[in-house]
């Protein structure tokens, strides 16, 4: 019965301890998500401030067009952007989930990375989102390949795809 009962106990401790745990990283990734949605906001902000000055230049109008046409693009991918930071499906937070559990080793932003390739965004998307150049975005796909334990041939896009789809 002591036995028993120092068991009870020791377990609920480790899971008092696991709750903390989790409580601790819940906030840590709120916090982020608050600094990466307040980041995503300002450049957004910026952009529609140049966007603006550009529409007021008295240049040429292809010119203009052409730099209009990139802010336009820039803002669509900072609103895109800020929605995958805010408005993770539970779909995605459970793929996430799984993800995490089955490759521990991945941090924060190759979790990140691997949701996008499983919504099928490229490579350049991808780069663009995290914030690095496409040759960066290679590297870490090359990393993640070798951390997730595929072989040669095998795709991290299908890998994700069937991990998602297996549970």
């Amino acid at each position: 019965m002591k036995t028993e009962a120092i068991q009870n106990q020791k377990s609920t401790l480790d899971f008092e301890k696991e709750i903390a745990a989790l409580k601790t990283r819940v906030a840590t990734q709120d916090m982020e998500l608050t600094r990466v949605s307040t980041a995503i906001a300002e450049k957004t902000s910026a952009l529609r401030n140049l966007l603006d000055q550009i529409y007021a230049l008295e240049i040429d109008a292809g010119v203009k067009r052409l730099m209009t046409d990139s802010c336009l693009s820039l803002i669509e991918t900072e609103t895109i952007e800020k929605r995958l930071n805010i408005e993770l499906t539970e779909t995605d937070s459970i793929f996430l989930s799984r993800l995490q559990k089955k490759h521990p080793n991945l941090n924060q932003r190759e979790l990140r990375i691997s949701l996008l390739v499983k919504l099928n965004y490229d490579t350049i998307e991808i780069a663009r989102s995290v914030g690095i150049s496409t040759r960066g975005m290679e590297s870490i796909r090359y990393r993640m390949h070798k951390k997730l334990g595929l072989g040669k041939h095998q795709s991290i896009k299908t890998y994700l795809s069937e991990l998602s789809m297996s549970y």
